[in-house]
């Protein structure tokens, strides 16, 4: 749905963003993407830009536990021009669901920018049981940008609360609000320093975040996070790069008490010519938890544009991907505690595609990967208590295959549409009943994004997501569910009556099915949302 938070254990509004399609070769399983209102940011100086696309992601996790906050692209050196920055916008809609976001930018300057955001979307009631199944979230954000001429320095402190409830229990227990009720606090802090102006010759950033998150039981986890990247042109056809992830952590949750590290070592080389590109490197990359140590993963790419319209890329790579407290909440906020944590390695992933441009604003990307994986996290619900869930691991090696096909058309200040769709194939190597399917992962997934501008300040979207192929297992009863088909079409508008006043209404999951993204978890069903705006 577009409203995330219409739908139990989401919430958060996202952009109405017209997504961009890299280049890239790596086909993941994306993050769940259901848009609502946009946020807008303070406009970007006055450069031009080359045009590119985003295909609307849609997967099936529920929404990151993460402030959607963004400081202001600003640059120095361009003239500034005059615009609105500040806004407020309140609305109301069903199930008892009051809306309220505000953003406060600072003043034009040629050397900062400061920034503060606060957002909270609440739902009283939920599809059943009235307040045992109602949501919120809130969120506020302050940060800054100061622009020394070489370096872009930039912070930001971030808090974060989301409250559900267990509300998949049977019909004839009679359970309070309080009794079920998981709330998650996330307070974060980060610190990053870029070049200001990218060149040719050496770029470089550093940024390092402190994260702490906890549930309104035991469950804690401290993270500090060190992300740094550099490259630098040897020649003009040669480029080498590194990109460092080293993540400290400590999970705390009934009896663990557990030190969790993580280093991903991804230097490169590439070379581009005359209309080839070859890049080439290692993934070094491990843990301290799961016994492996450090791995060594090579990792090539390459690619060749046939014409000006055609491209076609191929590549090989394996990795590691850390789990954590806080991302496995995040596909899913109904986790039993102390579940199982583990980190997901990709021994390899075979990957090509091909991209096409066939007209002006018309864009066609197609392809497929085939990846091998140890300790693929599959959620099912809990063997104790079939209301919480738990995640299992296939030990692997885990063959996934996935085919895709987009499309993306633009037609300046007419309409933008975006269309994906993807198959997915798991073969798992576990012979355990309970790891009899990859639970809760669809087969299909499709997702129709769509914007168009009729008249002038007048947009509307509209969205249709499709999933299929979901099964599911009861660990209570031994039971395997095939869920139904989920299809959720969603219309929204908004109109600015002039340069302060806009309103805005959106319409969700129009078809009025309670469909299950999880077992004995329906969504709402038929939902609006509608309110004001105030530029200022």
């Amino acid at each position: 749905m577009a409203v995330q938070g219409f739908a139990q254990g989401t919430g958060r509004l996202e952009e109405e963003a017209e997504i961009v399609i890299r280049k890239d070769r790596k086909i993941v399983l994306p993050p769940a993407i259901r848009n609502f209102e946009k946020i807008p940011q303070l406009p970007v100086s006055g450069t031009t830009t080359k045009q590119s696309y985003l295909f609307k992601k849609f997967n099936y996790s529920l929404n990151p536990l993460e402030p959607f906050f963004q400081t202001a692209n600003y640059r120095s050196s361009k003239p500034a021009t005059d615009f609105t920055s500040n806004y407020v916008k309140a609305g109301y809609g069903n199930f008892g669901t009051p809306y309220f976001e505000g953003y406060l930018g600072s003043p034009k300057s040629e050397d900062y920018v400061f920034n503060l955001y606060v957002r909270h979307l609440s739902s009283r009631r939920g599809p059943v049981f009235d307040e045992n199944s109602g949501n919120g979230k809130t969120e506020a954000s302050v940060g800054g940008k100061f622009f020394n001429g070489l370096n872009t320095i930039s912070g930001s402190l971030n808090y974060t609360q989301q409250k559900v409830h267990f509300f998949g229990y049977n019909p004839v227990l009679d359970l309070s609000s309080d009794a079920i009720e998981q709330k998650f606090s996330r307070f974060s802090a980060n610190v990053a320093v870029e070049k200001t102006e990218r060149d040719q010759d050496l770029n470089y950033s550093f940024e390092t975040d402190w994260v702490f998150f906890r549930d309104d039981l035991e469950a804690k986890e401290n993270k500090f996070n060190f992300d740094v990247t550099a490259d630098y042109k040897l020649s003009e056809n040669i480029k080498v790069s590194m990109k460092a992830l080293a993540i400290l952590s400590k999970r705390q949750d009934e009896a663990i008490d557990v030190n969790r590290n993580f280093l991903n070592l991804q230097p490169r080389i590439t070379y581009a010519g005359n209309g080839f590109s070859l890049a080439g490197g290692i993934n070094f990359a491990g843990d301290n938890d799961s016994g492996n140590g450090m791995s060594v993963y090579p990792v090539v790419e390459g690619s060749f544009s046939v014409n000006t319209g055609l491209r076609v890329y191929a590549g090989y790579e394996g990795t590691v991907t850390m789990n954590t407290l806080e991302s496995s909440i995040a596909q899913n906020p109904f986790l039993q505690a102390a579940f199982d944590l583990r980190n997901t390695e990709k021994e390899s992933d075979i990957y090509g595609g091909v991209e096409l441009d066939l007209s002006k604003g018309l864009r066609l990307n197609a392809g497929a990967s085939l990846a091998s994986l140890n300790n693929l996290q599959l959620i099912t619900n809990a063997a104790s208590d079939s209301s919480r869930f738990e995640i299992l691991y296939d030990q692997g090696p885990t063959d996934r295959l996935n085919i895709f096909s987009e499309i993306n058309y633009e037609q300046e200040g007419q309409v933008r549409s975006s269309l994906r769709f993807d198959f997915y194939n798991y073969e798992l190597t576990s012979t355990s009943p309970n790891l009899a399917e990859a639970w809760h992962l669809p087969t299909f997934k499709t997702a129709f994004h769509n914007t168009f501008f009729p008249l002038e300040n007048l947009s509307v979207t509209a969205d249709v997501y499709y999933l299929g192929g979901l099964k599911a297992l009861n660990g209570e009863t031994g039971e395997a569910f095939d869920l139904d088909d989920i299809l959720d079409l969603n219309l929204g508008g908004r109109y600015q009556l002039n340069q302060q006043f806009g309103v805005f209404l959106k319409l969700n999951n129009l078809f009025g099915t309670n469909y299950q993204r999880y077992l004995n978890y329906p969504s709402r069903g038929i939902q609006f949302l509608g309110g004001i705006s105030v530029s200022f």
